[in-house]
C-alpha cells in the first residue's frame, strides 16, 4: 500500500519537471530561481534592481511559484540599502508564512484531497503567496526586503528530498517613517495553507517536510518511506522566540517571561508564618509545674508529729527519745513525696 502511494505521489510530480522558485512580486533582482544550499548568501544578485515603493506598516501582495514543490515555509527579512548581508538579514527578519499560501495556490486537475499533488500544469504557471505587511518602525528610505524558502518537499522529482533554500531580494523604497519606535521582540507568523486547510489543522501550523529551520545541506530521503518527514508545525525561530501561530504578533508571548517575578511576593509570605514558631518560646506553660515544687504537703506531716505532746504528760524516763522517733518516721515520707515532684518536671520536658 505505501509504495503504491509512493508511486502515485511520485507520478503526480512527474508531469513537469521541478522549476523550483522566486521571488515575482513585488519585483525581485533575480529573473530565476537561485538556491543557497550551504545557507551563506544575502542576496544572489548584488546589483540593485527596479525599485517598488511602499508606506512604512503597509500591507502588501506578494507572489511566487508553486512549480511542484511541497509544502514549507517563507521568511521576509529586511534592511537599508548597501546592507545586503547573510547576517544582516538574519538580524533583521520581520515575518514567517507558509509557503503554499494564497487563493491561487491550488494544483490544476481534480487533486483535492492529494497532500502531494502536483501542478499538473507547465512551470511557472500556479503562483502562491498571500499578503504580508511590511514593518512599521523603519524610516523612510530605500529598502531591500529578503525572500527565503526552506523546510519544502520534492526536488527533482524524489519526493523524499528536501528543496534546498532558494532566495530572493526585491529593492523598495519607504515613503513614510514607520509609527512604532522600535522592532518587535520577535518576528510574525501567519499559518495555514493549502494541506492544513485540507486536513483541518488550523491558521496556526505550515505543512513542511523534514525541517523547520535554515539549515546548511540537503536531505535526501527515501523515496518509499517519506511520509514521516512530511508534517505539521511552525518555524523554528518563532518556537525559540516563544511564539505561536495566527496573525498576532509574538512579542506578547516573549514578554511572557515576566510573572516569573511574581513569586517574590510569595516568598515573602513565609515570614510571617516564621514568626508564629514564638508560642514554642512562650514558656509560660513552663510555670505551670509549681504546683510540683509546693513542697507544703511535706509540712503536713508536722502536724501529726506535734500530736504525741500528751504523752510526754506520763514522764517516762524514755519518752524524750521516743517521741523524737516518730517524727523521724514522719520526715521519711515527706521526703517521699519529693520524688513524684520530680517526676512532674521530667514529664514537662
Amino acid at each position: 500500500m505505501k509504495l503504491f502511494a509512493a508511486l502515485a505521489a511520485i507520478a503526480s510530480l512527474s508531469t513537469t519537471a521541478d522549476a523550483h522558485s522566486w521571488l515575482t512580486k513585488p519585483v525581485s533582482r533575480e529573473t530565476g530561481a537561485r538556491s543557497d544550499i550551504e545557507n551563506k548568501v544575502g542576496c544572489p544578485d548584488m546589483n540593485p534592481g527596479k525599485s517598488t515603493s511602499f508606506k512604512a506598516g503597509e500591507t502588501i501582495d506578494v507572489r511566487y511559484w508553486r512549480n511542484n514543490h511541497l509544502g514549507g515555509f517563507i521568511r521576509w527579512a529586511m534592511v537599508p540599502k548597501g546592507e545586503e548581508s547573510h547576517d544582516s538579514f538574519d538580524k533583521n527578519v520581520f515575518h514567517y508564512s507558509c509557503r503554499e499560501s494564497g487563493p491561487e495556490c491550488i494544483p490544476k486537475g481534480n487533486q483535492g484531497t492529494n497532500m502531494y499533488a502536483g501542478d499538473s500544469s507547465g512551470d511557472n504557471t500556479i503562483p502562491c503567496g498571500d499578503k504580508i505587511t511590511l514593518p512599521d518602525w523603519l524610516p523612510a528610505g530605500d529598502y531591500v526586503l529578503q525572500w527565503t524558502w526552506f523546510g519544502v518537499g520534492s526536488s527533482f522529482g524524489n519526493i523524499g528530498w528536501a528543496e534546498p533554500q532558494f532566495r530572493s531580494c526585491a529593492d523598495i523604497k519607504l515613503t513614510t517613517k514607520g509609527a512604532k519606535s522600535a522592532a518587535p521582540t520577535c518576528p510574525t507568523f501567519v499559518g495555514g495553507d493549502r494541506v492544513t486547510k485540507m486536513k483541518s489543522q488550523g491558521d496556526d501550523k505550515c505543512f513542511y517536510f523534514y525541517t523547520t529551520d535554515i539549515v546548511d545541506s540537503q536531505y535526501k530521503g527515501s523515496n518509499t518511506d517519506y511520509a514521516s518527514k512530511y508534517r505539521f508545525g511552525v518555524p523554528a525561530a518563532i518556537q525559540k522566540c516563544g511564539g505561536g501561530g495566527g496573525s498576532s504578533n509574538s512579542t506578547t508571548p516573549a514578554a511572557a517571561p515576566k510573572p516569573s517575578a511574581t513569586p517574590k511576593s510569595p516568598a515573602k509570605t513565609p515570614k510571617a508564618p516564621a514568626k508564629t514558631p514564638k508560642p514554642a518560646s512562650t514558656k509560660k506553660p513552663s510555670s505551670t509545674p509549681k504546683p510540683a515544687s509546693t513542697k507544703k504537703p511535706s509540712s503536713t506531716p508536722k502536724t501529726p508529729a506535734v500530736s504525741p505532746k500528751p504523752a510526754a504528760t506520763t514522764k517516762a524516763p524514755v519518752a524524750g527519745d521516743a517521741t523524737k522517733k516518730p517524727a523521724d518516721k514522719t520526715k521519711a515520707p515527706a521526703a517521699a513525696t519529693k520524688s513524684p515532684g520530680c517526676k512532674v518536671k521530667g514529664a514537662r520536658k
